[in-house]
């Protein structure tokens, strides 16, 4: 049904410890913070940087976790309804890909980025112009994008929330290279104006500045480019030779149940995030909107029924694949711990695509747990999970 598949596995983890939190009577946050470490536990190597106890400290002063009474089935308003209030937390890879990025500076302003990479909604265009604007000193406006294209560079897999980490730092040090010829010329490539650059390009004999970047990853494997020009896979994380690098979000979920319809509604959301430094507040908030809605709906209507004499899926399609609407989805509460990670690239950012999915679910069946003192193992879940 939904990715990633982290989404699955920590719905099982995350349930464990608020089952071992209930069961210890430790409170669920206090008892994650407790057990907080800073190495892999499978490789030994540290992590890079992991500020999973700033989101689930910020998360808990923003949602008033102070004010939740534990005792499942205790928080209820004046006509029956019960009140849940569930943590959970998450988790995800740091991968990115090889990627080839070149920058040009026309006569005219101009600059144009050709980088590998696909635009499906989540804004990797805007998060490129916003890099080389920012490189160059220009507005965002003058930058044109084009990605997408083979004849631009090797063209990466969109999967694992790796498009920013992958084409992000190509393009840094492509328009970096554009820099340090004007910086030659000028001595400082900044605040020229447009006639400046024009007169500085014709100078040089040429139409245009051509300025070119690779990233080759933490790893610097100069290989792994000759495996992406062939056109096959050169991912890297998110093990590296000294150390290990994820992303980390907490979650943190209210539902209501009223009495004779056990039907549970998410009805208020809090999330903070710790994807590194966030290059496009805009498009990242966005993207964790996304991830959200895909967790509450997994956790409560997704479901791809079988018919069990064939092996078929009877529900296919978007008219029976029971899918969020608008009242399903609470005013979602997102904001990011927003610090770089310089271990893993030179812009400091990790993905948030896929992070905001991973612990969702939990974070919705606590909350059910919270409110009925019943732990469903299952997802989605329904009226039926909650009937006496």
């Amino acid at each position: 049904m939904r990715a990633p598949f982290e989404a699955a596995s920590f719905f099982a983890l995350e349930s464990a410890m608020d089952e071992l939190a209930e069961k210890t009577g430790i409170d669920p946050i206090a008892l994650r913070l407790a057990n907080d470490v800073h190495s892999d536990p499978i490789s030994g190597k540290p992590y890079t940087m992991r500020k999973l106890k700033e989101c689930l400290e910020r998360g808990a002063d923003r949602f008033g976790w102070s004010k939740r009474n534990a005792r499942p089935g205790s928080m209820r308003e004046d006509d029956g309804t019960l009140i849940g209030w569930g943590v959970a937390a998450g988790a995800y890879p740091y991968i990115s890909a090889v990627a080839e990025a070149t920058a040009r500076l026309g006569v005219d302003g101009s600059l144009t980025v050709d980088v590998g990479g696909h635009e499906m909604g989540q804004g990797i265009r805007t998060a490129i112009a916003i890099v080389a604007a920012g490189e160059l000193g220009v507005s965002a406006e003058n930058v044109i994008v084009r990605i997408g294209d083979t004849s631009h560079g090797p063209q990466h897999t969109t999967a694992g929330s790796c498009g920013a980490a992958t084409v992000l730092p190509p393009v840094q040090s492509a328009v970096r290279d554009i820099r340090a010829q004007l910086d030659k010329l000028t001595g400082s490539g900044k605040g020229l104006k447009p006639t400046d650059v024009a007169r500085l390009i014709r100078a040089t004999g040429k139409t245009e500045l051509i300025g070119r970047g690779v990233n080759l990853g933490p790893k610097n494997d100069p290989s792994a480019l000759t495996l992406a020009d062939k056109g096959m896979l050169s991912f890297t994380g998110p093990e590296f030779p000294e150390f290990v690098a994820f992303a980390y979000i907490a979650h943190f979920a209210e539902v209501r149940i009223k009495p004779g319809t056990p039907t549970p509604r998410v009805t208020r959301w809090v999330s903070v995030i710790d994807c590194g430094r966030v290059i496009s507040r805009r498009t990242a908030t966005s993207q964790a909107y996304g991830g959200i809605v895909w967790g509450i709906e997994a956790a409560l209507s997704e479901a791809s029924e079988v018919d069990p004499r064939f092996g078929g899926f009877v529900n296919n399609n978007l008219a029976d694949y029971a899918m969020a609407v608008n009242l399903d989805i609470p005013s979602l509460d997102v904001s990011f711990i927003d610090e770089p990670d310089h271990q893993i690239n030179s812009l400091g950012a990790k993905g948030v695509g896929e992070v905001v999915s991973v612990g969702a679910i939990a974070a919705v069946a606590n909350a059910v747990y919270h409110a009925t003192g019943k732990r469903v193992r299952h997802y989605p879940i329904r009226a039926d999970d909650l009937m006496s």
